[in-house]
């Protein structure tokens, strides 16, 4: 029965234990520092990792352990010198630590970061533009006890993000990047990969913000999920979202990512990959992001759940339009936008009505075909989707009815706006 107690995987402070046969789990001592090899770290002349060369003391920074006394001195034995190193890192008094936070915190907000290396410090990233300020942010940061959403407040609340994206004093003969440089207007930034899913999920009230649990799987394109996969040697099984809708439509941060299969819709904004660590995120602007937004099944199904809601609480077409703009946009429509809005609507009417919808049937096998590596014969066998078997769909154009989905349509060009898209 001892293979099936619990056992967690941690961090093993002691010395290295010899397992000879795999008959039970190697659980930790209880003398950690009884038997065994305590191993040393030592420098690898050459990069070889046989060729040990002088031995290596546990240590920080040695442009820091003069200059602060805050706990530089790490003892050599294994005992404590982790927890040591963890207490020097978070001390309040650590130039580094407080900076880096409060500098990725900034570029999040601005998009572009007050140092112009998130991931570099050193002498070989670029100086910050506002080093006053960025010396103010992590002081404030940790006398507010190190509160992430007091640093929120403090840079949302400050002139400079509040500051408009549109600039015409004619006095004025700066640049627009030299005005942007010194905040002096606001640079618009694009939602992120994950930022525009989850808008998108909160303006259409399906968003669930569930805090916390296990990862979960939102629906991907269809083509993609369906992909063979191989993982060491063998197929990975296919992509399957969680069967009810509010188990898919959980914020982007609980999504399970898999190296070897990528959302569509988040990689073509620049979701970065898990292979590597992503200083800063890119904001291109590339041709399949129109398709993406615009035609695929994600901003169909939003465009619907959208228009249901609107309808539910608005009286008129004109209220339905207002109420639109409110949540979308956060603004009231103009007279000209409400009139172009209803007559688009009024004219895609007799054009839903003769539109013919296929109901939705989810796939409950997928073929694979691939090849034997030893004898090269060809091979098949169906894969079963036993997670579709209980799949609860989106709402569905054909569970609409002609004056919804061409409401939806309305809604659709507004969540392909650059109003939505952008925080300006």
């Amino acid at each position: 029965m001892d293979r099936y107690e619990p056992y967690a995987l941690a961090v093993y402070t002691g010395a290295t234990l010899e397992m000879k046969a795999v008959l039970a789990p190697l659980r930790v001592p209880k003398n950690p520092m009884a038997g065994g090899e305590l191993e040393q770290t030592c420098i690898l002349t050459g990069g070889d990792p046989f060729g040990t060369g002088p031995k290596v003391k546990p240590g920080v920074l040695s442009v820091l352990s003069g200059t602060a006394e805050f706990g530089a001195t790490l003892p050599e034995t294994p005992e404590g010198r982790r927890a040591a190193f963890a207490e020097w890192v978070a001390h309040p008094d650590n130039p580094l630590t407080t900076r880096a936070i409060v500098n990725r915190v900034w570029m999040w907000h601005f998009g572009e970061p007050l140092a112009g290396n998130p991931n570099n410090f050193g002498s070989t990233g670029k100086k910050p533009t506002h080093p006053e300020l960025l010396d103010w942010l992590a002081a404030t940061f940790v006398e507010s006890g190190w509160s992430f959403k007091e640093l929120h407040r403090v840079i949302m609340t400050s002139d400079a993000y509040r500051r408009s994206a549109k600039f015409s004093d004619p006095e004025v003969k700066l640049s627009r990047e030299e005005l942007e440089k010194a905040y002096a207007v606001f640079k618009p930034r694009r939602l992120s990969a994950e930022e525009l899913r989850d808008a998108m999920l909160a303006v259409t009230g399906e968003l669930n913000r569930t805090l916390g649990g296990i990862p979960n799987r939102p629906e991907i394109n269809l083509e993609a999920a369906m992909q063979p996969r191989q993982v060491m040697g063998t197929f990975a099984s296919a992509w399957v979202p969680n069967p009810k809708p509010e188990q898919r439509h959980r914020r982007s941060l609980y999504a399970l990512k898999l190296r070897g299969q990528a959302d569509p819709m988040q990689e073509v904004f620049n979701a970065p990959t898990p292979d590597f660590s992503c200083e800063r995120r890119d904001a291109s602007t590339v041709t399949p992001q129109v398709f993406a937004l615009f035609n695929s099944q994600a901003s169909l199904a939003r465009s619907l759940a959208l228009a249901k809601r609107v309808l539910e609480e608005a009286k008129d077409e004109k209220t339905a339009i207002q109420r639109l703009f409110m949540l979308v946009l956060g603004r009231v429509p103009e007279e000209a936008e409400v009139a172009a809005c209803l007559e688009h609507w009024r004219a895609m009417v007799p054009v839903q009505e003769k539109a013919v919808y296929a109901t939705f049937e989810p796939p409950l096998t997928v073929r694979r075909e691939a090849v034997e590596e030893n004898t090269g014969e060809k091979f098949s066998f169906d894969e079963k989707l036993h997670a579709y078997a209980d799949f609860v769909p989106d709402l569905q154009p054909g569970d609409c009815d002609a004056r919804t989905r061409a409401f939806a349509d309305v809604c659709l060009a507004l969540l392909n706006a650059n109003e939505f898209v952008y925080v300006y």
